[in-house]
């Protein structure tokens, strides 16, 4: 590909439309008539809008993302956070208040949260064709040139956007040019204009998500209206990347393995008002490696429990680092309220293990599974299957060989949960470019990529879906039946349910320890009874 001219500090991209693009084009506005002069100066309100993450029936965690970009607003401008999930009238708030909008922010990753997007921003266009709509996210941060080509989008916020967006909306509102605002890229008609990126910013300098312009609220009750949670639960984001060269992750693209967490003063400092605030139970800390820093985690264990609130967490660590956690800390990691973390295992197969640079092995659950069982802490190990492999051969792990490895874990701890997720390959990763090798169709805009659903995908060319069936079966009725839980046991011993679990717990140790699934009466009544099973194949 030749190389583009320079504009703006930054690079001109021209127009190249593909040829179905227009059929999946936003049908209020030809080319021609798109946006050109992104003039919002007298405008006041700034509107962010977190599209619905993912199809079906999920628990709602925080769209602490447009939470996080909106902290540099507040006070200079009025601010309208909108989560579709949480937000009653959902699509009314974001359309009343266009008239006076310097802009609508949209923030997405790669999938179904596109697709409501797309679907908000077409409002948006037929309503105020001169808003100009701003997305925001993992993936128009992993394709700002291809998103800004799309006709639901002006404006994009490539990788941190608090300092970024910031530094857009005071543009627009001033009537100034975008050229040089690092970060950012935009459409013109001569073409998408890339700028040039902006270096990472330490977290430590980004101000604290401001939860009260969230309906936080609404939130906790809609998940334990509709999830049955009984506790108050909300989300906390603590730091920010991860080291690990992981290649199915988008972390390590957007952050460049670097990892950065806030102060354990400060986080101790906000968890502690958030409980207060809104008489928590529990905290989940949202980061993608909780545990990278011992001496971090120590200190804010310590403070936690110096503060003297009843409360407990949850968060995420590596099974190569949590087993190797110093026993003083493990105490204090369970005295400060850990309830459960959760473990990124994704195989048990030492070839897959390498394929995706995962930096762990299954000696290293296994060890980390024991340390949990040894200092009362509960664990959810999450596993992939399906990692692409080269047409006509075999797969490096069979759905038997992870189902197997799982029952080791419950038999070593069985308050162990555990997770299974297809792969779907995340645009930016290596394994993405290793599925396109192998023969995936690759979206070409962003309306295609709307229909690249990585939480909820049913087909995979490496999944079929007779083991789709097994995982959930064996992983989601058996296991757990098989090896129960402390709350299983309690059914089991307890109440007037518990002569029927109890011969739920007989026929699932009878097939675990057979390995015969076949006929799986029990699985499809209880089923039928329940409508759910207890570890869901995602």
């Amino acid at each position: 590909m030749p190389e583009a001219p320079r504009l703006a500090r930054g690079l001109l991209f021209r127009h190249h439309r593909d040829p179905g693009e227009e059929r999946t084009a936003c049908p209020a506005m030809a080319e021609a008539e798109r946006k050109t002069n992104y003039d919002r100066r007298g405008k006041g309100k700034v509107i962010l809008f977190f599209p619905t993450p993912a199809y079906g029936h999920y628990r709602i965690e925080l769209g602490l993302a447009i939470a996080v970009v909106a902290a540099p607003l507040e006070g200079r401008y009025d601010l309208h956070l909108v989560d579709e999930r949480v937000t009653l009238d959902y699509e009314g708030e974001v359309l009343r208040h266009l008239d006076d909008a310097v802009c609508v922010g949209i923030s997405s990753i790669t999938g179904y949260q596109i697709k409501r997007g797309i679907a908000m921003a077409r409002k948006v266009r037929r309503a105020a064709p001169d808003v100009p709509i701003v997305w925001g996210g993992y993936h128009p941060s992993l394709f700002p040139e291809q998103t800004c080509r799309s006709q639901a989008c002006d404006i994009v916020c490539v990788g941190q956007g608090d300092v970024t967006f910031s530094e857009i909306v005071d543009r627009l509102a001033s009537g100034e040019s975008l050229e040089g605002v690092q970060g950012c890229a935009f459409w013109t008609p001569d073409g998408v204009v890339v700028n040039e990126p902006r270096p990472l910013v330490n977290i430590n300098e980004v101000l604290p998500a401001p939860y009260h312009l969230l309906d936080v609220e609404r939130a906790i009750e809609l998940n334990q209206r509709e999830n049955h949670e009984k506790i108050r639960t909300t989300e906390y984001h603590s730091s920010q990347g991860c080291p690990g060269k992981c290649g199915y992750c988008a972390d390590a693209q957007l952050f460049k393995r670097h990892w950065t967490g806030l102060a354990a003063e400060r986080v101790v400092r906000e968890v502690v008002d958030l409980v207060k605030r809104y008489d928590l139970d529990q905290v989940n800390f949202s980061d993608a490696n909780f545990f990278a820093n011992q001496k971090r985690v120590k200190a804010i264990c310590e403070g936690l429990i110096e503060s003297d609130i009843d409360i407990r967490w949850v968060a995420s660590a590596r099974p190569d680092t949590f087993h190797r956690y110093k026993p003083e800390v493990l105490e204090l990691i369970r005295e400060s309220g850990c309830k459960r973390i959760i473990v990124g295992a994704e195989s048990a197969a030492e070839p897959v293990l390498d394929l995706i640079q995962k930096g762990a092995t299954a000696e290293d659950h296994l060890k980390s599974a024991r340390v949990c069982r040894d200092y009362g802490i509960g664990a959810t190990f999450t596993f992939i299957t399906g990692f692409p492999h080269p047409p006509g051969t075999p797969p490096q792990e069979t759905t038997q060989d992870l189902l197997e490895f799982i029952e080791k874990l419950k038999q070593i701890h069985p308050d162990i949960r555990t997770k299974i997720f297809v792969f779907t390959p995340y645009p930016g990763t290596p394994l993405y470019d290793l599925a396109v090798s192998y023969g995936m169709p690759e979206p070409r805009s962003l309306e295609e990529w709307a229909d690249y659903n990585p939480a909820t995908m049913k087909e995979s060319r490496w999944v079929q879906p007779g083991e789709r069936r097994m995982i959930e079966k064996v992983n989601g009725f058996y296991l757990p039946f098989a090896y129960p839980d402390s709350n299983m046991q309690r059914k089991l011993a307890h109440g007037r349910k518990k002569w029927p679990y109890r011969l739920m717990h007989k026929l699932a140790r009878v097939r675990a320890r057979t390995g015969f699934y076949a006929l799986p009466v029990e699985w499809l009544l209880f089923k039928t009874l329940k409508k759910e099973t207890f570890e869901p194949i995602a």
